[in-house]
């Protein structure tokens, strides 16, 4: 039999439905065809790839048996796929090298008393400007100072002001049932600070002012995101001269921030005032500024991170008329040292520890259900869960069931007592990467804010250190309190 049988076992269906065995007939070898096999243009191109090194054709070694692989241990080499990854893992891994290189590497500093530029992004958008009020800033009626059940009371030397949405009540209420009423005996006004939300929310805002006196409401400046990253801070300032109100010492926080108002009054405040003849209070420091000292490599500034600070009364006073002279319109926190470069003006600051005021960190807890950290902790980063007794401030905790966690570890007196440790959940992946690296000092991520700053920032100056040429310290660069001449 000549030529090539198809399939002898074929079925084909007639029309009548009945299986036929259909045995075809052997085609004739064409020898035209044979020769057309071998014509150079009907083989197989190679790949763009072929130059490339490893262009063996022979098989993946996962293609050899097991006993043919281990007997005669083949050389084998990459398929042409595997070489294609390899090469172009290796050019980002390159590119990513070369990025860190750069970022690694200090820019230029901005000249004394010279603002850097600030891109201020919110939202995603650049802001140069504060945005047109899409509705009228309708006065609001006079917000009290005082409430009404502490008329008799004297006082307060300590305004503790949180910088709020209007439309944001829950939070405030959940601020007002915790560390508001926990504290209320420690001489401080706490007040609520919200700008002009506009004719639909003016009759929530009176009931709920009504209700609690504790709101203040900038009537003159409309309740949006560039606004409140901006100018609210200062304005409260204004508003505050304006009207007479005065306290020696102006705190500003944010909402997703618990505040320990007792361990704040007896740390710092207590001795920084004295009574005068009067018996008024009164405080032993001038232009100071107490909070956590931040560097923004990005802004190329030094400033106290936004999340809470606390101002004497003449650095109000100072802050307004640098703002009215210059107009700044940049992050609300970073238009403290840009006012204060601008005008060429020197500030005290003391300092907080890592300890005292940082972001939360919930993976960084014992996994039991609480916010106590685990035994490997960092106490002295940017972010980790409480440990020890130094907790004042602390950030980031915009989820409330973190909020209630937190407040879990506080009572009247402060910080509770650290419970014993019993056994621990194991970290999440994230924090145990952290920690792996930071054994090997690739990351920062357990460091501590001041400990960003670069060096070459400071200078020494009549026996104080000095950061960039606007923050004063004391004798030691941190700046904490116990270091200060008072």
């Amino acid at each position: 039999m000549h030529g090539t049988l198809k399939d002898p076992f074929a079925y084909d269906r007639d029309l009548n439905g009945v299986d036929e065995l259909l045995f075809l007939v052997p085609e004739p070898v064409n020898a035209s065809m044979v020769a057309l096999k071998d014509h150079p243009a009907a083989r197989v191109r190679r790949s763009i790839w072929s130059w490339l090194p490893f262009t063996s054709q022979k098989k993946p070694w996962y293609m050899y048996s097991p006993p043919s692989y281990y007997i005669q241990v083949p050389r084998q080499t990459p398929n042409k796929r595997f070489r294609r990854v390899a090469l172009i893992t290796g050019l980002l891994a390159l590119l990513l090298i070369k990025l860190m290189f750069t970022l690694s590497q200090d820019r230029p500093h901005h000249a004394p008393f010279e603002t850097p530029a600030s891109d201020l992004i919110v939202h995603g958008e650049p802001v140069k400007f504060l945005p047109v009020p899409r509705y009228p800033l309708a006065p609001f009626p006079e917000s009290p100072m005082h409430s009404l059940l502490d008329e008799q009371k004297a006082p307060s030397p300590w305004l503790v002001t949180v910088i709020s949405p209007a439309t944001d009540a829950a939070r405030r209420m959940l601020i007002r049932s915790t560390w508001m009423h926990l504290y209320r005996d420690v001489p401080f006004d706490a007040r609520f600070v919200i700008s002009n939300p506009g004719p639909q929310w003016m009759e929530n805002i009176r009931i709920e002012n009504r209700t609690f006196g504790d709101m203040i409401v900038l009537d003159h400046i409309p309740e949006d995101d560039v606004t409140a990253n901006t100018i609210k801070t200062i304005e409260l300032y204004k508003w505050l001269i304006a009207r007479g109100h005065h306290y020696e010492f102006v705190s500003k926080m944010d909402t997703d921030l618990w505040f320990n108002a007792r361990g704040f009054w007896e740390r710092y405040l207590t001795p920084l005032l004295r009574d005068d003849d009067a018996g008024r209070p009164r405080a032993l420091v001038k232009r100071t500024i107490i909070g956590e000292l931040y560097f923004s490599k990005r802004h190329d500034l030094v400033f106290p991170h936004g999340a809470m600070y606390t101002a004497t009364w003449d650095m109000v006073e100072l802050l307004s008329k640098l703002q009215d002279e210059h107009n700044v319109i940049t992050g609300e926190d970073m238009a403290v040292a840009m006012l204060m470069l601008r005008g060429r003006e020197v500030a005290n600051m003391i300092n907080f520890k890592g300890t005292e005021k940082f972001d939360y960190e919930d993976g960084d807890s014992r996994g039991d259900g609480t916010a106590w950290a685990r035994r490997l902790t960092h106490p002295n980063a940017t972010r980790h869960a409480i440990a020890g007794q130094d907790a004042l401030a602390v950030h980031q905790l915009k989820d409330e069931k973190l909020f209630l966690k937190v407040a879990d570890c506080f009572d009247e007196r402060g910080v509770k007592q650290v419970p014993t440790s019993g056994p621990e959940r194991e970290p999440p992946f994230r924090v145990r990467w952290w920690d792996l690296m930071m054994r090997f000092k690739l990351v920062a991520t357990w460091s501590s804010r001041f400990d960003m700053i670069p060096d070459s920032l400071w200078k020494m100056d009549n026996g104080s250190w000095i950061c960039d040429d606007i923050w004063r310290l004391g004798r030691s660069r941190t700046g904490y309190l116990e270091e200060q001449s008072i």
